[in-house]
Parts: C-alpha cells; structure tokens; sequence
C-alpha cells in the first residue's frame, strides 16, 4: 500500500449543478459533487477506493503513472485543475474500522479473541461471532467494548 498524487479536472455543470470531476490518467474513474469541497472529498474517496482495488487484486501494473499537473489541458477555462492524493494504506484502515469496529480494534490492540472473551468476561462464542461479522451488539455495547479494548493498550 502507498501514497499516490493525481490531477484531477473539476468541471461545473450548469445543466446537473454538480461538478464532475476526472482523473486524466484513470479513463474510467471519476465522480462528482454538488460543491468544490463534496467534490474534492469524492475524489479522494474514488482515488483511494480505485487504487486500493488495484493493489489487493495484485494488478499495480494496471496502476496509472500520474501526469505532471502542467500537462493538463483544460477542455473549458472554468475547469479547475488540481491534484487529489490518496493514502491506501489508511483508507484501508479506515474501512476495516468502519467495516467492523470491534475487530479493528481488537487486532490493532493484538488481542486474539479469546483473549478479547476473557478482557469483557463475555461467551467466547459471542465475541467469535462478533469478529466474524455474523452479529453485532448494540451500538452503546460497541462503544463500550471498544474502550475496554483501548484502556488495555
């Protein structure tokens, strides 16, 4: 996983009110957005989300090499030109995190899980089911054992 830098072409649409945005290096990857900023946050969400699927696929060789940004051309002089950056390596923390947050936070702790069962006092069976997605407590009950889980780094 690594940090990468493209231009990208944010070009407002007076028909749709959006911006669309365009990665010149990246024929199929764009996005857009309703603001300057919702769009600039999309297209580091697609940058991230493309490379990533890239690099756990095993396909870097399909990876884009980025063009200088002064190399760009603008198809309308509105067009904005500037560079998106995306770090894989914490995007794709951050969706492990949101994905299933106790087991982020279980393994980013390096507890096993029955050392997890043993920490909260709670059925091993539960907590395997809770690490393998198959159930989730409430909520407050998450938050609660993700706390438990920090306060014992």
């Amino acid at each position: 996983m690594a940090k990468y830098v493209y231009p990208a072409i944010f070009s407002w649409s007076e028909n749709d009110n959006v911006y669309y945005v365009s990665f010149p290096d990246a024929a199929n990857w764009f996005t857009d957005g309703v603001t300057v900023e919702e769009a600039m946050e999309n297209a580091t969400d697609v940058l991230n989300l493309m490379l990533l699927h890239l690099e756990e696929e095993h396909r870097e060789s399909d990876i884009p090499h980025p063009s200088s940004i002064n190399d760009i051309s603008k198809n309308n002089p509105r067009d904005i030109v500037t560079l998106v950056a995306a770090d894989t390596e914490a995007y794709a923390e951050q969706l492990a995190a949101q994905e299933n947050p106790i087991r982020h936070a279980r393994e980013k702790a390096g507890l096993n899980i029955k050392q997890l069962a043993n920490l909260l006092g709670a059925p091993y069976r539960t907590v395997q089911d809770w690490n393998a997605g198959k159930q989730f407590p409430p909520k407050w009950v998450e938050r609660l054992v993700i706390d438990k889980i920090q306060a014992a780094i």
